[in-house]
């Protein structure tokens, strides 16, 4: 399943996924060639990019080793059952846990 796409008021564009019961949100650009992330898939619990297969950890936004490229992060929060996105971007590498949407439709 695709992310969906958020764009923020400063004109950046974040990419939420969710896997699981777990929700994450990242760049929407990857750091390789700026390709649509949000377009990609999760696989083995990275976000992969649909042009050039670069990865990212949903978690951190870092690529696996021994990659070393990274993206933006973003934190999410519950508020009346709607999943909100800090529209600030946390520096590229920052974990952040990813939000625990169990129990929500």
């Amino acid at each position: 399943k695709r992310a969906r796409i958020v764009r923020l008021p400063d004109g950046d564009r974040a990419a939420v996924f969710r896997n699981g019961s777990r929700v994450s949100a990242i760049s929407n650009a990857c750091a390789h060639q700026n390709g649509p992330l949000g377009e990609g898939r999760i696989v083995f619990g990275c976000v992969t990019c649909p042009w050039h297969g670069y990865q990212y950890r949903m978690e951190d936004g870092c690529s696996p080793p021994p990659f070393t490229e990274k993206v933006p992060t973003y934190q999410l929060r519950l508020s009346d059952g709607m999943i909100e996105i800090d529209a600030r971007a946390n520096p590229p590498g920052t974990p952040v846990p990813p939000l625990d949407v169990a129990g929500l439709v």
